[in-house]
């Protein structure tokens, strides 16, 4: 961490240097020389670095250095801070500030002198390379490779359905029985548990799934509050955490949970000496009949106090499993090549590792960058072998190992500073690069003789701590990019083993008993779950902070003292219920990153953060933000812009000219107030590269305004070719624009993953989309004129039409009639290939749509869904969909024919499709994997012989009839397959009566709609 702390020192004595009125104070040639004294001793760095591990002084050294580099960091930053504040008004007196500035410069130079020598008596020699060799520029190879995701897991099926089964039985007759999973550390436990929550029989059998993760601290409140938090219920919060009692907690979740069954996952139970508390809570709390606890413990003693009903004994992988694993990750693209000396040492390797997966991650990630069979095989005769990995211990050998092979110093820190989180937290992935940035762990660097911006780095370093196990994938995008990561509460004990107490978390007020005892040069601090008056009192004592983080919903407004914290760069208020900033933090100069919801106004000189490179908010869609935004210049992070209608009380969308550095999602809305090309053209969206999502959003236009004008403004918004997601929503012009369908519009739209085109009343032709190569994704709803989709939609010129479209939704297309299919140019000898990746089809109230185009080609379709489409009378080749497993066809009065023999299909809904042609009921047999069906008519008579077929395949299935909500769908009664299970007689929640005595024992199948 020292070099680049360094590093970011050189960065800053550059500007300062440049200053004139540094010049005019005497201050330039002290700056100077404090720049040529960090260089000397940043080139001792690295051969101290490759020494510490076998030099205890080299190690002490490079200790200090850190803790001198800190403190010069700190001074410059006065320094810049002060220099910002000269011309305003200021506590510092300008006469004595550069007299006492050039002395503090002194005090570091001589302390790095002080370094320098002592390097040179432990015999710490200068490095030979360039600068950019140093550890802050090194170029850190992008593991970019597949990491294994937990949905990946293997070998874990059968435990999964075993689990499964013990959760959805209703064998066991007592209120809220306890499965437990028992396992050691690292064994799985919690993927298991993850993989049980996935699987659809589970998921179907729930109303609710409450996912809790218990760790060490079994307060009940807490619990109680985390149930709450994971249904989504933040109601609590607003009050007065005096009244956040256990009774208060209950009666809120017998709120939530009333006539509900749910699934409660309490994960890593370590003692449970509170359970019967617990227990009693729950019982009261009540839910629906079959509702039940699902445990992860290490402990068989745990699981026996819990008094488990049912008890699954967490098996090690198997040697094949083991090695499936292991393959995953060692040899994964870009990884080691699987030799025949690499795999003999691997599997030897492996077997020490003892089927315990987390060991296996650690050890497969680890080899992934090791490529020769000399380090296979000095990592096989390792020390951490003489430990056994069926104890924790050994397991905990094997992280540290991984963290010590860690590829710097600094990815080394960004690991260490993770433990600034509660165990199991969510963390974004993104705000950990912003926090890491901020604690000056990563530091602008070129490469190949570009720019890696600071973001970019970080995601390397985040993908290498996810290749190495130390980071668990969590979540992804709709780009297939990890969102969120989580960590391992083995590992999470290790990043706390290694943060050498330089992050401060407040979790439960349990450090805060002596604020006296926290130190005053605390970088970091996550202040969560207690009084936010304290809060104060802590930014008293810790003016250095360089990250701030606040989760306190009782909070309503920030202290004041926030503006005197000079070093602050990364501030995170959104779990507050903050909704104004005070003035004060308009002087934090230094500040880079600024995360706040629920907010309302922003303070005037908010312009002056000139250093701002993330600003998230919540001011909703219809409020501006303050005139001047292009002020910040270093802006990466916006995620909404909206273009004013007054020039003096907002933004013009002129000001987004300056904010190259955009990247992510961008939504800008009021675009009705954008009146010409020039004024559309200057915010230079096609010159912003590193914009991923845009989303460009009208509101009401003026009848008045030219339609000449509002094409034009569209076309000044010609986006980047690198965008992957667009939306237009609420365009009133009649036309596309050129880079959306001229000849060459592959040009701009090559790259587009998602695309939607929403409420666009006047456009009478959709865009031609057939050929961009790279399309998953489209939704058209809404486009009110377009009465025919033809040959402009599916732009024939390559053999395969939408390549990689699996998703489309068709939806309020009021005029549209026709949609045909694509036609083959009269010269062309090849077939063409349409939608042959296509998975999902909705289409959603077309009620003048008479026929639908071929199916004959979506051979990939897995759900079809029709909705009021109230002219189409038949679906051509419906059978041809071998692929398709879920088919719901809701109020289509004129269709006529829809033959289904489809083996795969799974689930089938037809409502109020009273013409259907009655044979179908002939088909159901063919269905030999139907597992749900449902029937819902308006005329049941319309039917007459369906009715004893339906019943008659259903009596041999031995399905179960699932009773409905009748508020909803009042004659809408679904069937479902319940295996070898007998029949379940629903009760009947309509007026009618059964339709024949044969019927009886199954209940009503087609109900009149009458009830």
């Amino acid at each position: 961490m020292a070099d680049t702390v360094l590093s970011v020192i050189l960065d800053k004595i550059l500007p300062l240097a440049a200053a004139e009125i540094n010049q005019a104070w005497g201050v330039k040639k002290a700056l100077q020389k404090l720049s040529r004294k960090v260089e000397m001793v940043e080139a001792l760095i690295s051969d101290a670095k490759c020494k510490q591990s076998t030099s205890k002084p080299a190690q002490l050294w490079l200790k200090r250095l850190q803790s001198i580099a800190r403190h010069a960091e700190i001074v410059l930053d006065d320094f810049g801070y002060e220099l910002r504040n000269l011309f305003s008004i200021s506590s510092s007196n300008p006469i004595s500030f550069p007299l006492e500035m050039a002395d503090k410069i002194k005090k570091v130079m001589a302390s790095l002198e002080e370094a320098y020598k002592e390097a040179n008596q432990i015999g710490l020699q200068p490095a030979q390379l360039p600068m950019a060799s140093a550890d802050h520029n090194h170029k850190v190879d992008r593991w970019t490779a597949p990491f294994v995701d937990e949905s990946e897991t293997v070998g874990r099926e059968a435990e999964v359905s075993k689990v499964v089964s013990m959760l959805i039985s209703s064998d066991c007759k007592k209120d809220l029985p306890v499965i437990s999973i028992v396992g050691m550390g690292g064994q799985g436990k919690t993927t298991l548990a993850q993989l049980v929550l996935k699987n659809e029989s589970v998921t179907k059998h729930f109303d609710k799934i409450i996912w809790v993760c218990v760790s060490d601290d079994f307060r009940v409140e807490r619990l109680l509050n985390h149930m709450l938090q994971s249904l989504g219920d933040h109601s609590l919060g607003e009050k007065n955490a005096e009244t956040t009692t256990k009774e208060a907690l209950v009666r809120r979740l017998q709120e939530n949970l009333k006539g509900k069954s749910y699934l409660l996952v309490l994960d890593d139970i370590w003692n449970p000496l509170k359970w019967n508390d617990m227990r009693i809570c729950l019982l009261a709390i009540g839910g629906a009949p079959g509702s039940k606890i699902l445990a992860t413990t290490r402990s068989d003693d745990v699981a026996s106090a819990m008094q488990t009903s049912g008890l699954h004994q967490l098996d090690i992988l198997s040697d094949d499993n083991s090695w499936m694993l292991f393959e995953k990750l060692a040899f994964a693209d870009g990884g080691a090549t699987m030799t025949q000396d690499l795999v003999g040492i691997g599997r030897r390797i492996l077997k020490k590792c003892g089927g315990v997966p987390l060991a296996i991650k650690v050890i497969g990630g680890l080899l992934y960058s090791k490529k020769d069979a000399s380090e296979w095989l000095k990592l096989e005769k390792s020390e951490i072998w003489n430990e056994s990995m069926n104890t924790e211990g050994g397991v905990m050998s094997v992280l540290k190992l991984s963290y010590e092979n860690l590829p710097s110093w600094s990815v080394k820190q960004c690991f260490a500073s993770c433990s600034i989180f509660p165990k199991d937290a969510l963390m974004e992935k993104q705000s950990l690069i912003q926090i890491w940035i901020a604690q000056g762990l990563i530091n602008d660097a070129k490469e190949g003789g570009g720019h890696l911006q600071m973001e970019d780095t970080g995601s390397d370093y985040f993908n290498i701590l996810l290749r190495s196990s130390l980071l668990q994938a969590d979540d992804k995008n709709s780009f297939n990019e990890i969102e969120d990561c989580r960590m391992h509460d083995l590992v999470h004990d290790l990043s706390l083993q290694v943060s050498n107490n330089c992050f401060l978390n407040t979790e439960g007020g349990k450090v805060l008993k002596n604020i006296e005892g926290i130190p005053p040069n605390l970088q970091t601090l996550y202040y969560r779950g207690v009084d936010g008056i304290m809060l104060e009192d802590i930014l008293e004592r810790s003016r250095y902070l360089s990250v701030l983080i606040v989760d306190c919903w009782h909070m309503t407004h920030l202290p004041n003292a926030v503006g005197d914290m000079k070093h602050l760069r990364h501030l995170d208020i959104r779990e507050t219920r903050i909704t104004a900033l005070p003035d004060s933090i308009t002087k934090l100069y230094n500040l880079m990153t600024l995360k706040v919801y629920y907010l309302k106004e922003i303070p005037k000189k908010f312009g002056n953060l000139v250093n701002l490179r993330h600003l998230e908010f919540s001011m909703g869609e219809d409020r501006c933000l303050f005139p001047g935004i292009g002020q910040l210049a270093n802006l990466r992070t916006l995620p909404h812009f909206r273009v004013s209608q007054d020039n003096y009380k907002g933004c013009q969308l002129e000001e987004l000219e300056h904010l190259r550095n955009l990247r992510g999602e961008l939504k800008i809305s009021g675009l009705e107030n954008v009146s010409s090309f020039e004024s559309a053209a200057k915010a230079k969206l096609s010159g912003k590269s590193s914009i991923q999502g845009l989303r460009l959003s009208w509101g009401d236009t003026n009848e008045d305004c030219d339609d000449n004008n509002i094409n034009s403004v569209m076309e000044g918004l010609q986006p980047h070719p690198d965008l992957k997601s667009l939306a237009i929503i609420g365009f009133e012009g009649s036309r596309f624009p050129s880079w959306m369908v001229a000849k060459d519009h592959l040009t701009v739209l090559r790259n587009l993953v998602h695309l939607s085109l929403e409420f666009l009343g006047k456009c009478e032709q959709v865009p031609p989309l057939g050929d961009l190569p790279c399309l998953e994704s489209l939704k058209m709803d809404s486009l009110d004129n377009v009465k025919r989709i033809g040959a402009e939609f599916y732009e024939v010129r390559p053999i395969t039409l939408f390549p990689k479209l699996s998703h489309f939704e068709l939806q309020d297309m009021g005029s549209l009639e026709e949609w045909s299919d694509a036609m083959v140019p009269s010269d062309s000898s090849s077939s063409i290939k349409v939608f042959p990746n296509l998975r999902y089809l909705q289409i959603y109230r077309v009620p003048k749509l008479a026929a639908l185009p071929d199916m004959e080609n979506l051979t990939s379709l897995k759900v079809l869904d029709i909705t009021e489409c109230g002219s189409l009378a038949c679906i051509r080749n419906l059978n041809s969909l071998t692929s398709l497993e879920c088919l719901h066809l809701y109020d289509c009065p004129a269709l006529l024919d829809a033959s289904l023999d489809m083996k795969n299909l799974r689930e089938l809904t037809i409502s109020g499709c009273d013409k259907l042609n009655p044979s179908l009921s002939n088909d159901l047999e063919k269905l030999t994997s139907l597992e749900e069906l449902a029937i819902r008519s308006h005329d049941p008579s319309c039917w007459p012989s369906m009715v004893s077929s339906f019943s008659r395949e259903m009596h041999q299935r031995k399905w179960r009839r699932v009773a409905q909500d009748c508020t909803h769908s009042p004659c809408l009664y679904r069937w479902k397959n319940s295996g070898n299970k007998p029949p379940v007689t629903g009760q009947n929640q309509g007026n009618s009566s059964i339709v024949t005595k044969e019927e009886e024992q199954f209940s009503q199948l087609l109900i009149p709609d009458v009830c």
